[in-house]
């Protein structure tokens, strides 16, 4: 691959920071300057792990046999004022960074960017694509480019386009419109739901009659329990057993859940 470079420009690109259960917008302003000493440099109230992806992103992009640009590369995550933390700007900066200083054409349109970088270009299952996309729903944001291996959580959201992503060089060849990524199909949520059966079932628990019946009474009235005993007396398996008496989750219960498994990084690749 061969890039022409214009030194001097300003891109912006837009990505998000979680915050608990909600993900807000963050723009990552990449700046490639000819005057002055060449350096990379992020700003923006970001903590370790955020600085550490100057390494990351730049040696991805060397990986990716693009040549990185000999310049001052200034990188602002704003609003300033609020905390960054996360591997998850590598991908909005190295778009940033290849934007300003290459001829890869940056969405007209706001598109989030999301998403780890390894050293060989390639993305890495990051934590809370559920989140980006529920965000880019409400902001009525179309695009988002995500990891590949947790482009899944996404697609349950309708009415935005989820362009899974295998690494840069693939990345650059859609945005220049060389070759096309095509966006996943949605799911619908419903079918997710069924045949879902508990691990386990009240019917299969002998005796314990007692244990039963103060589990159906938490279970209805929406009370807390707490269970006590020695090793194999069945807490674990009645534990289990709970939500086959429960009703099925409601949408908007089902999206909170999934807030957390995404945010902790339980939805697996």
């Amino acid at each position: 691959m061969v890039y022409l470079y214009y030194i001097g420009m300003l891109v912006k690109v837009a990505s998000v920071a979680n915050y608990g259960l909600k993900a807000v917008d963050i723009d990552v302003e990449v700046n490639v300057a000819e005057k002055g000493f060449p350096g990379f440099q992020v700003v923006g109230l970001a903590n370790k792990a955020v600085e550490e992806a100057k390494e990351r992103v730049k040696t991805a992009i060397i990986n990716s046999e693009i040549e990185f640009p000999v310049a001052k590369i200034t990188i602002n995550l704003a609003p300033a004022d609020l905390p960054k933390e996360g591997a998850y700007y590598d991908l909005p900066m190295a778009v940033g960074i290849l934007g300003a200083s290459a001829n890869i054409k940056i969405p007209d349109t706001k598109s989030y960017f999301y998403g780890e970088v390894s050293l060989d270009g390639s993305l890495r299952h990051s934590r809370g694509v559920f989140l980006l996309a529920i965000l880019a729903k409400e902001q009525n944001v179309k695009d988002i480019y995500v990891p590949r291996l947790c482009a899944n959580e996404a697609s349950v959201i309708e009415g935005i386009n989820v362009y899974p992503i295998d690494n840069l060089k693939s990345l650059i060849e859609h945005l220049n419109g060389t070759k096309t990524i095509e966006p996943l199909k949605t799911i619908n949520s419903q079918d997710l739901f069924s045949g879902s059966e508990p691990e386990f079932d009240f019917s299969e628990v002998l005796g314990q009659e007692q244990a039963k019946r103060a589990l159906e009474i938490a279970a209805s009235g929406g009370h807390n329990i707490f269970m006590m005993g020695p090793p194999g007396s069945g807490k674990t398996m009645l534990s289990r057993a709970i939500p086959g008496i429960l009703p099925d989750l409601t949408e908007r219960e089902s999206l909170e859940v999934t807030k957390i498994y995404s945010i902790s990084g339980n939805i697996p690749p």
